[in-house]
């Protein structure tokens, strides 16, 4: 035993003894172990590009990188920003794709490790932005419900404090924030709002009523037109010929028109969000069937048959998702809100469908609860548990009618 731990002693004095000699094992510039002989077992790798040009949405947006002695196997392969490190999902010899991580920065520093190679890439300077951000500077027990634009881009949201009922606010696109409407008595909150004619806003809070405060703002709601004992409006919309359709948890959708008659075409499902959009009206709805985005022509004051255009059980089986919210871009493609915050679901015209936000699961809470699109690319949200966002999409708006 004695022999051995002499050995031992003998064994790391002489180590110690290399190291502090300034012998072949320590680099003399940086004091570290390293050789600079050494040779590399694969070659270093190079970044020569970044696309797309000029900067991505964090979270969201695929990036090509562009360069040489990438590895093809993709877990071979690291790409740092900054000090943040992302895996691609794809990789070749020359290329390798990533969705950009949620590191934001106008000059972040990106560089690539592969397995075997000694050195990092050059790094190349490059920005990332968030493509969803806080919006409207809310109180701490603030709650944002439903939302609605005007044609200039200003949004309009039902804000409710932690002891009061809901206000109407006007945040313009700078964020600047002015009450628009005070309290109406007996609403916790308004879930729909909508810009209509006559510069009326028009609302609805689940119950079996339309209201509608008056142009300009200044006054409480007042109640525009009441349906019989067991109907719910959750949502609404207007079409191009003023007429507002509307649904909620009931047997039937409905038609109001401006002198406040109405009509009704069975339908039986819990309606969630309504979107009259390219001659149809458009609406989210839980059937017996599941969860799906429904849509009937719209002929005058008439309804066509419904059918089913997105079945959302279907496409995300075993996510239990529960659409809340629609609109639409200017180029067709459906914006859904679900309960998952993880879950903004966009479909394209070919039914092709995607979550890109499941990055920013932190701003959206529980969920969706409201869309409205703002001027520019700017997508305003509700979440669930309060929160209010914008979210920048590269898209336009879709027409709201009636404003």
């Amino acid at each position: 035993m004695i022999t051995k731990v002499l050995r031992f002693c003998l064994f790391a004095l002489a180590g110690l003894a290399v190291l502090s000699s300034g012998g072949c094992l320590v680099n003399d510039e940086t004091g570290t172990v390293y050789d600079p002989n050494a040779v590399s077992p694969r070659p270093n790798p190079t970044v020569t590009s970044i696309s797309p040009q000029g900067g991505a949405f964090a979270g969201v947006d695929t990036l090509i990188l562009a360069g040489t002695n990438f590895s093809v196997a993709v877990a071979e392969n690291t790409v740092y920003f900054d000090k943040s490190p992302a895996t691609p999902f794809s990789a070749t010899s020359s290329q390798l794709k990533l969705v950009a991580p949620l590191a934001l920065g106008d000059k972040i520093s990106v560089k690539v490790a592969v397995r075997g190679a000694f050195l990092f890439s050059e790094p190349i300077s490059y920005s990332l932005t968030a493509a969803v951000v806080s919006f409207g500077t809310l109180g701490p027990t603030d709650a944002a419900g439903g939302l609605a634009t005007d044609a200039t881009g200003n949004l309009y949201a039902a804000i409710k404090g932690e002891t009061s009922n809901a206000k109407i606010y006007k945040i313009t696109p700078a964020g600047v924030k002015t009450e628009y409407a005070p309290e109406t008595g007996g609403t916790p909150q308004w879930g729909a709002l909508r810009l209509g004619p006559g510069g009326y806003f028009y609302a609805a809070r689940s119950v079996r009523a339309v209201y509608r405060f008056n142009p300009g703002g200044g006054s409480a709601a007042a109640l525009w037109v009441a349906f019989p004992s067991g109907v719910f409006i959750t949502d609404f919309d207007f079409d191009q010929s003023e007429n507002l359709w509307a649904g909620g948890n009931n047997t039937n959708l409905y038609l109001i028109k401006q002198d406040k008659t109405t009509k009704s075409f069975p339908f039986a499902g819990n309606v969630r969000g309504l979107r009259v959009h390219s001659g149809h009206l458009y609406f989210a709805a839980n059937t017996a069937s599941g969860e799906a985005i429904w849509r009937a022509p719209i002929s005058g004051d008439n309804l066509g048959t419904p059918e089913v255009y997105f079945d959302l059980t279907a496409a995300f089986s075993g996510k239990n998702l529960v659409p809340t919210s629609i609109t639409f871009s200017s180029d067709g493609y459906l914006y859904i809100g679900t309960n998952a915050p993880e879950f903004v679901v966009i479909v394209t015209p070919t039914k092709a469908s995607g979550a890109p936000y499941k990055a920013y699961t932190t701003l959206f809470g529980t969920g969706t609860l409201s869309f409205a699109w703002g001027s520019g690319d700017a997508l305003y949200a509700s979440s669930q548990s309060g929160a209010l966002m914008k979210i920048s999409t590269r898209k336009s708006s879709a027409p709201y009618y009636g404003r």
